[in-house]
């Protein structure tokens, strides 16, 4: 009888001593995955890092272009609301609008060059645009502080806008706390009426300064 307790008794510590080794081999291989698991969640957080680096560089590098465009642009104007007719001559449409309506007389080398752009009806009677390049800023900015005066008429003066810029100013013009809103030299400048009743004025570079508006 004592030989078979024996027996059950030593059958008994064998399996136990094959569980615990058991054990100590599943605890070994759990750290072990614990560790790689924490390597991994690093590589994840430092390519995470990498990738909002390099969405923010490209957010910059995508202004920086769109801001060198927009400066090769710096003499240019759009003139809408003009009856287009077969054969005109831009140049001379330009500049006896010029003459005409704001008062102002140059020169035919003053415009280096002029033509329809966009498809026909965008100005709602079916006209195009005209795109005016003049020679110098001189003649773009006297023509745009002048404009004033085609107030109240079908002729529409303004600058020459990148798509990205021009995106920027129509969605301005659409944000509740913007009174108005213009450009100077291809900036967007929005007039702000704060909570309190206060106006400022706003730079908008890129559409979340209008969403912090």
């Amino acid at each position: 009888m004592a030989q078979v307790k024996c027996s059950i008794t030593n059958a008994i510590e064998t399996k136990l001593e094959s569980l615990i080794d058991r054990l100590d081999t599943q605890e070994a291989r759990l750290f072990e995955l614990e560790q790689q698991l924490e390597h991994k969640e690093q590589e994840i957080r430092y390519l995470a890092g990498q990738v909002q680096g390099a969405c923010g560089n490209l957010a910059d590098q995508k202004i920086v272009l769109n801001d060198l465009e927009q400066y090769s642009r710096r003499t240019n104007i759009r003139i809408s609301g003009i009856a287009e007719t077969p054969e005109e001559k831009t140049d001379e449409t330009v500049r006896k609008l010029l003459d005409e309506k704001l008062g102002i007389t140059i020169a035919e080398e003053a415009i280096d060059r002029s033509h329809r752009v966009g498809k026909p009806g965008q100005d709602g009677r079916g006209h195009r645009a005209i795109l005016v390049k003049f020679a110098s800023t001189r003649t773009k900015v006297a023509v745009m502080k002048a404009r004033r005066q085609l107030k109240g008429t079908s002729v529409v003066i303004r600058e020459d806008l990148t798509a990205e810029n021009m995106k920027l100013l129509n969605r301005t013009r659409r944000h509740e706390k913007v009174k108005s809103c213009w450009t100077i030299d291809g900036r967007i400048i929005a007039m702000v009426t704060d909570t309190n009743g206060i106006e400022r004025k706003v730079n908008i570079r890129r559409h979340r300064d209008i969403d912090h508006l």
